[in-house]
């Protein structure tokens, strides 16, 4: 008896140490970046090429934390990647799987890069490694490799798969699987180079220069604080304004409280690669102010870190008296915005519309909306979703991801998952217009790691109230509601 104590308690000590040796994905890419940036030279020029998993959606997760942290850092210089996918259909080579050294070397000659770093993960079990190693492109050198092992936890298994680690997926057809953001790459806009050294200047070249019919060129050299700026150009139409940082990821930030951007009509602003729009916290202003303009979002950039003490709406608000003032968003992040009124990621009424196709809503929070708002000023707004990812918004009320007011939610693709809301309407709380013909909203009885869930103060679950959605007693659904399962507002019977 006392050997079999004795070895239980071993294997318990065992097991515990051994947990404890792995890692969350935050500190695997801290740990990571920390080693390439130890190995090289002050200034080096890296391209991060390809990182190896069974879900492209945890690769480009990992790719594009790891590019953040070594950016964020300034010892070593990352170079841009957009030309990889040209590149690599060239030589014909699929960057889903691993590439030899020698065509590695290549593309980081292509790139014109010093070194390259690429990864892979292997499933151990209970567990996963990662290997991050930096190559020299012109001798092939191993100048670094590390190995650490990862722990299977919800996010991880979320980023996978989309099910919960360590959990068998339900059997039937609400089991969500491989979520993506389905971002949709686009060209870079075309146009006049805006002259200047920076962005004070070249905004104020546009207000002296910018005409009808054309398009310019807003190049972001180095991170920026720049005070509220309005794209506003009296007795001209049609002017589109193109934002984006140049070889690396660009911050802008407010100087002051209030707006950062404000558009009016006749004016398009594209958020394009390389660019983040970073609010403060104690702000009296949303960051982005669509007044009769048109915003498009694309991807490579975001905005983030807005957080509002009045008002609704804290990343972009789509509101005014002018006629138009859309936004399309297909790619981006629009990340951990805080309101203490309505609409943490983005506020819609007045007539407006916000189409979602690609790119992903996250981490925001409001009373009502977490992610995205549809207000009740006159008939409200629009969100047509055909694609991207709501995840990880809350609202202190209803809606953690989607509030429909009123107006009109039309809902053909996308996922809305692990959202959560104080009230009613863990993922979508409807009294407007709703139409669900195609992608997946999470239910919390279906999946208790990720599901959309309605929580309250303790975070004890509160049944009956609408984990993916709630209209009324009658019309709500507790279980996730997959691309196969329609849903309407003017239906007449139960959902669950």
């Amino acid at each position: 008896m006392k050997k079999t104590f004795f070895l239980l308690t071993i294997s318990l000590l065992l097991t515990s140490w051994l947990n404890s040796q792995q890692l969350a994905l935050d500190e695997v890419v801290r740990r990571a970046a920390q080693s390439v940036e130890e190995s090289l030279p002050q200034g080096t020029k890296v391209a991060i090429l390809n990182f190896t998993s069974p879900s492209e959606t945890f690769s480009d997760h990992v790719i594009d934390e790891l590019t953040g942290v070594l950016v964020t850092g300034r010892k070593i210089t990352i170079v841009d990647r957009r030309n990889l996918a040209l590149i690599t259909q060239e030589m014909n080579l699929q960057m889903s799987g691993d590439v030899s050294d020698e065509s590695a070397q290549a593309i980081g000659r292509m790139l014109g890069a010093q070194s390259i770093v690429s990864g892979n993960m292997t499933n151990m079990g209970a567990f996963y490694r990662i290997r991050i190693r930096v190559i020299n492109v012109e001798t092939a050198a191993i100048q670094t490799q590390v190995s650490l092992d990862l722990r299977n936890d919800s996010q991880v298994s979320f980023l996978l798969s989309g099910s919960p680690a360590n959990t068998p997926s339900p059997a039937s057809s609400e089991t969500v699987v491989g979520i993506s953001a389905n971002e949709v790459t686009m060209p870079l806009t075309e146009g006049t180079m805006v002259p200047g050294n920076n962005l004070t200047e070249k905004f104020t070249w546009l207000d002296r220069n910018a005409d009808s019919h054309n398009t310019y060129i807003l190049v972001v050299n180095a991170n920026e604080t720049i005070a509220p700026y309005v794209f506003n150009y009296s007795g001209a139409i049609n002017i589109t304004v193109a934002l984006r940082g140049d070889v690396q990821n660009r911050t802008i930030r407010l100087r002051t409280n209030g707006t950062m951007f404000a558009i009016n009509p006749n004016v398009t602003l594209v958020l394009e690669n390389n660019i983040t729009l970073m609010g403060h916290s104690g702000n009296t202003g949303v960051i982005i102010y669509v007044n009769g303009g048109s915003l498009k979002m694309r991807s490579g950039s975001t905005i983030t870190g807005n957080v509002r003490t009045n008002g609704d709406g804290s990343g972009v608000y789509l509101g005014g008296d002018h006629s138009g003032g859309n936004f399309e968003m297909t790619g981006g992040t629009i990340s951990n915005n805080i309101t203490s009124g309505r609409g943490g990621g983005v506020f819609v009424c007045d007539y407006k519309t916000f189409n979602f196709s690609g790119g992903a809503i996250t981490g925001n929070t409001a009373s009502r909306g977490g992610a995205v708002h549809l207000d009740s000023n006159y008939p409200g707004g629009t969100l047509n979703m055909t694609g991207g990812v709501i995840s990880g918004n809350s609202a202190s009320d209803r809606g953690g991801g989607v509030n429909v007011e009123s107006g009109n939610f039309t809902m053909r693709g996308g996922t809305i998952t692990a959202n959560t809301a104080k009230e009613y309407g863990g993922g979508v709380y409807v009294s407007g217009t709703f139409n669900k013909t195609g992608g997946t909203i999470t239910g919390y009885n279906t999946d208790q790691a990720n599901g959309n869930a309605v929580k309250d103060e303790t975070g004890s679950t509160l049944a009956r109230r609408g984990h993916a959605v709630f209209r009324n007693e009658n019309q709500r659904k507790e279980t996730t509601a997959s691309t196969s399962v329609n849903l309407s507002s003017n239906d007449s019977g139960r959902w669950d």
